[in-house]
């Protein structure tokens, strides 16, 4: 019997804002989404989170369509993953929802179709690019910016406290004194002309504090669509001075790397579908699991990547510009990889953190390892296997990043 391929992200944790779009969106339309099948458009991580939102809300009527033709005939958990095709003849009988980031060529799509937004389709969208620009406009001068991924803004299913990462360093540093530019799965390429767009409008830091994930060094991740965030990208390139038309350029970059939908690569790696104990969710699987850390730990970083490239970009910049660079690498859990990998997992790890560790002492800076400083227990749930922690995982890496930074500030004052 051949094996179901599961297309299931690891989900134990969730924006909140995400959480509330995609709440607000079905609560708002409660009739419709509870009498008709959901078609959830976008087998991949955000549909995969999606899922798990619904599922939280009491909504399992749940179906996968996806226009990577690789993933028809798979699942995501026990979700079946239907064709383009069989999805559109389910018009009248489901409401469709938009999942992936960039949906809009998803909307024409079904425009073309004859379905219309917000009666047949739907595509709920947290204002995460208008809180992006807020805080990109906010005047500052020789102060904390922050740059960074997911993991200021998840947090985990079961936290009582709530608090994101950005919150617990906006209280801890001061808001007047902090500025953070974070957004899922923006890698370096795109936080080089963020900062670019800062400087041109004449918005210099004194500390860049600059996540270093090893999910965005791998060799595909500044191709995939998703992370690409081309709308906001082209908002920060009309917002800035352009003088020399770099912004421009890079806009343009990524209007083409959105297109490429054969670029994801996690949800191309196949392993068999598991029912989860009592439909847990949060529960991630051995097989998962193991190709989740494969793929974003155990691989061989390339130092001649785009990525890193761009992260000396970042230290030449600073150089040149006179502001200090804070690179961290966050948390793992490397108990969990201990636990499925044994030595191998620690070993694989070192390798790709030394080869980091040297391109950022090249370039004159200091490299603060956030790695082992969280148990098992702090993570999102026990067997999380990325940097996504709990409350009290936050706030060691909240107080770990300010420690670094006072460091910085003393030496620099003595200078």
């Amino acid at each position: 019997m051949d094996e179901v391929r599961n297309y299931a992200w690891p989900v134990t944790a969730i924006s909140k804002e995400n959480f509330n779009a995609i709440v607000n969106c079905v609560r708002h339309h409660k009739e419709l989404f509870g009498e008709k099948t959901i078609l959830i458009f976008g087998a991949g991580i955000r549909g995969a989170e999606i899922s798990v939102i619904l599922e939280s809300i009491g909504c399992t009527n749940i179906i996968f369509t996806d226009n990577n033709e690789e993933k028809w005939g798979g699942v995501i958990d026990k979700y079946p993953i239907i064709s383009v095709r069989e999805a559109l003849d389910l018009r009248g009988e489901a409401v469709y929802l938009i999942s992936v980031e960039e949906g809009d060529p998803i909307c024409e799509q079904l425009t073309v179709e004859g379905l219309k937004e917000d009666v047949d389709y739907f595509f709920p969208k947290p204002d995460l690019y208008e809180r992006f620009m807020r805080e990109f406009k906010r005047k500052m001068q020789n102060e904390i910016l922050v740059m960074g991924d997911c993991m200021f803004e998840v947090i985990s299913f079961m936290d009582k406290n709530k608090d994101s990462l950005t919150e617990i360093m906006q209280d801890k540093l001061g808001y007047e004194n902090v500025k953070l530019l974070t957004m899922h799965g923006m890698g370096l390429p795109s936080f080089y002309h963020v900062l670019r767009g800062q400087l041109n409008c004449g918005m210099k830091p004194k500390v860049l504090v600059v996540m270093l994930n090893f999910e965005t060094l791998t060799g595909k991740q500044h191709l995939l669509p998703r992370s690409q965030h081309t709308k906001l990208i082209r908002q920060v390139w009309e917002s800035s001075p352009d003088p020399t038309g770099e912004l421009e350029k890079y806009t343009a970059v990524t209007e083409e790397r959105v297109k490429n939908v054969q670029a994801e690569f996690f949800t191309t790696n196949k392993f068999s579908a598991k029912k989860r104990e009592n439909n847990n969710r949060g529960a991630i699987s051995d097989s998962a699991s193991k190709v989740f850390l494969k793929l974003n730990y155990m691989y061989r970083l390339n130092p001649g990547i785009e990525s890193i490239q761009y992260l000396t970009k970042i230290m030449e910049l600073a150089k040149k510009e006179n502001f200090m660079v804070l690179p961290f690498v966050p948390p793992v859990n490397y108990e969990r990889g201990i636990e499925l990998f044994g030595d191998r997992f620690e070993e694989a790890y070192k390798y790709n953190y030394d080869i980091l560790e040297s391109i950022v002492s090249a370039g004159g800076f200091r490299l603060l390892n956030l790695s082992h400083i969280c148990t098992k227990e702090q993570f999102a749930d026990l067997t999380t296997p990325d940097e996504t922690t709990n409350f009290e995982g936050r706030m060691k890496v909240a107080d770990s990043i300010c420690e670094e930074i006072k460091r910085i500030e003393e030496e620099e004052n003595e200078r």
